[in-house]
């Protein structure tokens, strides 16, 4: 029987780069299913260069236009959502600003008997001997060893078995996650907002005993990520970073790292602080100490 596969892309204000990935998708070898456009409230004329492109007529695209900006979190909560209660089988999720190799399903879905969620290889769009976003590498226990990555192919190429590197992937950039693991683990968690959803939700998919794997040659093509911080930006980094090992620290760092992972964080946030004001230090502050007690408190604008 056929595995129907519905691509989740979220997109906000990126309408050019957003047209190059629905390209790259509509040449796939093994043609999606369905694709689904969830669009976070853009004000730069995506739906106009859509209609222009031709997409908002596509029987192949179903387009999401939600009526405000719910972040990369909310636009994958409602994107896996409506694949999920439609019955596809698989999820293949992704941002607007990168695109698929033209066979990257294929390959993804050669091992798809064999493991439930399954990562592309996320190669630098300026230099594709480089990863563009980095590897974790694992201790003995399965959790992330200290300051430990791949950052080029050649590494993952030789830390790959048969194929696949084991234990980690980068999701939302070209990852293949089966319907069994929404069923039983759940939708992203959407109050995140940006940054760091794909963490939790790749953690919360790693406690619940999912082999997670990158696929060496199915390659996702990504701009190297570069962290300039603005204050949301920063305060929901941090603050996410803070809830997340709250809730996982036992799958996320083994020994003694585990306890100085915190105090680490700490200091770097306060030496990337975007701002010296006073307000935002103690927001960030507010912020960090109930996100330790699990609750996200959400960023407000400095008045």
């Amino acid at each position: 029987m056929k595995k129907k596969v519905a691509a989740i892309v979220v997109t906000f204000n990126r309408k050019e780069l957003l047209v190059r990935c629905l390209q790259a998708l509509k040449k796939q070898t093994r043609q999606v299913d369905k694709i689904i456009v969830v669009d976070n409230c853009s004000s730069d004329g995506t739906p106009d260069l859509l209609k222009k492109a031709g997409y908002l007529s596509d029987s192949g695209i179903d387009y999401v236009r939600l009526p405000t900006n719910t972040g990369g979190a909310g636009g994958f909560y409602a994107g896996m959502k409506r694949a999920y209660e439609a019955g596809y089988d698989w999820l293949w999720m992704m941002d607007d600003d990168g695109f698929t190799a033209s066979d990257c399903l294929e390959k993804l879905l050669e091992v798809s008997d064999k493991f439930n969620v399954i990562g592309s290889t996320v190669l630098s769009t300026d230099d594709p001997t480089k990863l563009a976003l980095k590897l974790r590498v694992l201790d003995q226990q399965g959790n992330f060893a200290i300051r430990q990555y791949i950052q080029t192919y050649d590494q993952l190429l030789a830390a790959a078995i048969d194929g696949v590197y084991q234990g980690f992937a980068n999701f939302f950039n070209g990852v293949l996650i089966h319907r069994d693991v929404v069923e039983k683990v759940g939708y992203i968690q959407k109050e995140l907002f940006i940054w760091g959803d794909e963490y939790e939700y790749f953690i919360r998919i790693k406690s619940a005993q999912y082999t997670i794997v990158t696929k060496q040659d199915a390659f996702y093509y990504h701009p190297e990520s570069l962290f300039k911080f603005t204050e949301i930006k920063h305060y929901h980094y941090f603050r996410n970073l803070f809830y997340i090992y709250r809730k996982y620290a036992d799958s996320m760092y083994s020994g003694n790292a585990k306890y100085f992972y915190p105090v680490y964080t700490l200091i770097a946030c306060l030496r990337s602080l975007p701002s010296s004001s006073p307000q935002y230090i103690m927001k960030m502050l507010v912020a960090i100490i109930m996100a330790s007690q699990k609750r996200l408190q959400p960023f407000e604008k400095s008045q």
